[in-house]
């Protein structure tokens, strides 16, 4: 998740940014702020059709293979 999104404002409460600009919060805690950005962002995907992937794949990163790349070959 981006943390930058998540900041304090003036009144020691925490909020975070969403597409456009727009201030969530207050919250209580900064982890209370992330609870709600990745609550947010749960909701958007779903709304989207995006594949919501599997917890134990969630923390992979996908290679990508370069256009110079050669396929190896599926026998």
């Amino acid at each position: 998740m981006n943390i930058e999104r998540i900041y304090q404002g003036e009144d020691d409460l925490w909020y975070f940014n969403v597409r456009g600009n727009l201030a969530k919060g207050p919250f209580t805690s900064h982890d209370d702020a992330e609870g709600a950005l990745n609550d947010h962002v749960r909701q958007c995907r779903r709304l989207s059709g995006a594949p919501l992937w599997p917890k134990p794949l969630r923390s992979l990163k996908i290679r990508r293979r370069s256009a110079s790349e050669p396929i190896a070959p599926d026998y």
